[in-house]
């Protein structure tokens, strides 16, 4: 008989790429592996490992086995999910990701709520960007994870992934505040739009520009509506932090695109208008269908629903 144990070590060297990380990711030490991944071949029948170069990479049967091990782990955290569906109360331990701003606005109201509902249940949060957050799910390192899309297709469409949307995040164009001097700012404006009046981005076709990262999906999304409204933005910076973006901003070293919950909750000096058209990202939790029962993953996701469905944008617009 395979043993259950010795699948899952395998799959994590599948997942992992290597006996060393796939030691580390049991807590166990690659020695340990190695003999135990020979008690499976044995149990199997089969070999499961290949030399390749310096390192290992796994025969078809091995890959035919990481399958079933995947089901397996999924029988397991549907079990698990069952099991704790009998408990009076909601317990255990939820690991929860989320990128820097619904780190920062939404999960700690969320987290909040959860422990005043749940007292027994405990959350732990990692800061992520959406796509560390999808790898760590697949990992098993999470059990929920918190992503932003914007207007490409969901990234976590395939994959063994459940993608639900809760919210809609508002993205507005920030000008510098009036009487900022910094040179090239708003260039090409016809003229300086009403605080909170819609601004059409081709007006600043001749103004720098601070954006996020250039791999970023803010980024790129900035980028298309700059070049979809006809120009090749003036880029002056690109920044990780939206703390850092507001400053330059503010300075009056140029515009940028910011998310309603980089600025919720926050006083913000520089000008903050809509966009038209209105550009707008989904935010969405992913979980594995396979715990989608587990009564605490099904609190935290109500909660995130009460926290979308309050959520009111900073100009409007959610």
């Amino acid at each position: 008989m395979l043993g259950v144990w010795r699948l899952q070590l395998l799959r994590e060297i599948s997942r992992r790429g290597s006996i060393k990380a796939a030691a580390e990711a049991m807590s166990i030490t690659p020695s340990a592996v190695s003999q135990q991944l020979v008690i499976l071949e044995r149990e199997a029948g089969v070999q499961l490992l290949e030399k390749s170069g310096r390192r290992v990479r796994l025969t078809d049967a091995a890959a035919l086995l990481v399958r079933h091990a995947d089901t397996i782990t999924g029988a397991i955290a549907a079990a698990e999910a069952d099991l704790a569906s009998m408990q009076e109360f909601v317990t255990g331990t939820l690991r929860v990701s989320a990128f820097p701003t619904a780190a920062r606005a939404v999960l700690p109201p969320v987290m909040t709520a959860l422990s005043r509902r749940h007292p027994a249940l405990r959350v732990t949060l990692r800061d992520l960007e959406a796509a560390e957050s999808l790898t760590a799910l697949q990992m098993d390192e999470i059990d929920l994870a918190i992503v932003d899309e914007y207007d490409e297709p969901a990234r976590v469409s395939d994959g063994g992934l459940e993608f639900c949307e809760f919210m809609r995040d508002p993205l507005y164009l920030a000008l510098p505040p009036e009487g900022a001097g910094g040179p090239g700012a708003a260039a090409g404006s016809a003229a300086r739009p009403v605080p909170g009046e819609a601004v059409r981005i081709s007006d600043f076709r001749d103004a720098f520009w601070i954006m996020d990262t250039e791999d970023s999906h803010l980024g790129q999304i900035t980028l298309r509506a700059c070049r979809s409204s006809g120009f090749e933005p003036h880029i002056r910076s690109n920044c990780k932090d939206f703390s850092v973006i507001i400053a330059l901003v503010e300075a009056g070293l140029g515009v940028g695109i910011l998310p309603g919950l980089a600025i919720l909750d926050r006083g913000v000096r520089a000008s903050i208008h809509p966009t038209d058209p209105p550009l707008a990202r989904r935010i969405a939790s992913v979980i594995r269908p396979e715990r989608r029962s587990h009564p605490m993953i099904v609190s935290a996701l109500a909660e995130l629903d009460r926290f979308g469905a309050k959520y009111a944008p900073p100009l409007g617009g959610g």
